[in-house]
C-alpha cells in the first residue's frame, strides 16, 4: 500500500477521532483532582483506560503494532525489558490517560505543583536576544503543553498551530480552565494559504510558531514526505520542512516526557541555525530537514516508547489516533 495513503484498504483518517468522552467527564476529572488530589482521582483513570483497551481494538492494535517496531530495534528492545505481550498496550494507554490528566492540572494552574527539568533553553534566550522568530517543532510524544512553558518563561511569544476541528471539547475546557492564558492559536486549514500567512507575519514580529510535525493534516492534499522511521519508511507532513526552507528561519525541535509523578524534562535542539536556499534547492532542504527531525523523534520513541501517541497502521502508516 502507498505510505500516507487516505484512501489505502484498511487506512483509517483520524480526523474522523474526535475527542472521545464528554465535557461532563472532563470536568469531572478536573474536579475529583480538587477535591481528591492526585493520587486517589487518579483512580479514574483505570476504568476509562480498561474502557478504551475493551472497545477500541483498532487503536490497540495500532498500539501493539507500534511498541512491535521498538522492540525490534536494540534500544528498543532495552527499553521495553521485554517483547510487548497482549496487554502491553493498556500500559501505553495509561501513559496517555496520566499525561492528559496531568495537562489538565497544568491548564488549570497547577503548574507550581510540578517539577520541570530542561535542555537547550539557551536556544530560545539566544533568539530573543537577536530578536529572530524560529519554527518550534512538536510531536505526539509526551506533553507538549510542558514544553511550551519553556519558551514561555524564556519570555518569547509562541503561537501553537493546531487543527483544531476535532478537538473541540477538549480546547473548549482548556480555555476554561486557563482564561488568562497568553498562547496563541493559528487554526490549521490544510486547504487554504492562509495558515502559511499568518505563520510568516509571527515570524516575522521575532515570535516562535510551534508545529505538531509527526502527523499529516487530516485533509491535506500535499505530498507527504516519506522518511525512514522504526524500520520502515513512514509518511510526514512536508509542508512545515517546506515552509522553513522558503523563509529560511530557524528551526528548532522541542520533545517533552515524564520521568515521574509531576515531573518532566524537556529538551530543545536546533536542527537549522535558518539560512535561505535557492529555489531548485527548496525541496532537497526540506527532505534534509525532515530527516533530522525524524531522527530526534525516533531517538526519544526508542528511549521512552510508551510516551508516543500518534498511533500508525504499520502496514499504511496511515495515522490512526
Amino acid at each position: 500500500r502507498r505510505l500516507g495513503g487516505g484512501d489505502a484498504a484498511g487506512a483509517v483518517d483520524w480526523s474522523r477521532y474526535g475527542e472521545r468522552g464528554t465535557m461532563g467527564a472532563l470536568r469531572f476529572g478536573v474536579g475529583a483532582y480538587r477535591l481528591l488530589g492526585r493520587r486517589l482521582s487518579m483512580l479514574f483513570l483505570y476504568p476509562a483506560v480498561a474502557w478504551f483497551f475493551l472497545r477500541d481494538r483498532e487503536l490497540v492494535g495500532a498500539s501493539r503494532r507500534y511498541l512491535e517496531a521498538v522492540y525490534a530495534r536494540p534500544d528498543g528492545a532495552r527499553a521495553l525489558g521485554k517483547r510487548p505481550g497482549a496487554l502491553t498496550p493498556c500500559r501505553h494507554l495509561f501513559e496517555f490517560a496520566v499525561q492528559t490528566f496531568d495537562r489538565m492540572i497544568l491548564w488549570g494552574g497547577g503548574l507550581e505543583h510540578f517539577t520541570m527539568e530542561h535542555r537547550g533553553s539557551d536556544h530560545l534566550f539566544a533568539l530573543k536576544a537577536e530578536g529572530r522568530g524560529a519554527l518550534l517543532l512538536g510531536a505526539h510524544l509526551g506533553s507538549f503543553d510542558m514544553a511550551r512553558t519553556l519558551a514561555r518563561d524564556s519570555g518569547v511569544p509562541i503561537n501553537i498551530v493546531m487543527f483544531t476541528a476535532n478537538a473541540e471539547r477538549i480546547n473548549r475546557i482548556f480555555e476554561e480552565l486557563d482564561p488568562e492564558s497568553q498562547v496563541r492559536v493559528v487554526s490549521l486549514d490544510p486547504t487554504s494559504v492562509r495558515t502559511a500567512f499568518e505563520i510568516k507575519a509571527c515570524l516575522d514580529r521575532g515570535e516562535l510558531v510551534a508545529i505538531l510535525a509527526d502527523r499529516v493534516p487530516a485533509g491535506s492534499r500535499e505530498e507527504p514526505i516519506e522518511v525512514p522511521f522504526l524500520g520502515e519508511r513512514r509518511a510526514f507532513p512536508r509542508s512545515p520542512f517546506l515552509l522553513a526552507s522558503l523563509l529560511g528561519c530557524p528551526v528548532l525541535v522541542s520533545l517533552c516526557v515524564r520521568k515521574g509523578p509531576l515531573r518532566y524534562y524537556t529538551w530543545v535542539e536546533t536542527i537549522s541555525p535558518g539560512r535561505r536556499v535557492p529555489r531548485a534547492e527548496r525541496e532537497k532542504r526540506a527532505e534534509e530537514l525532515a530527516a533530522a527531525y525524524v531522527g530526534e523523534l525516533e531517538r526519544a520513541c526508542l528511549a521512552h516508547p510508551y510516551q508516543w501517541f500518534n498511533f500508525y497502521d504499520s502496514q499504511t502508516t496511515q495515522p490512526i489516533g
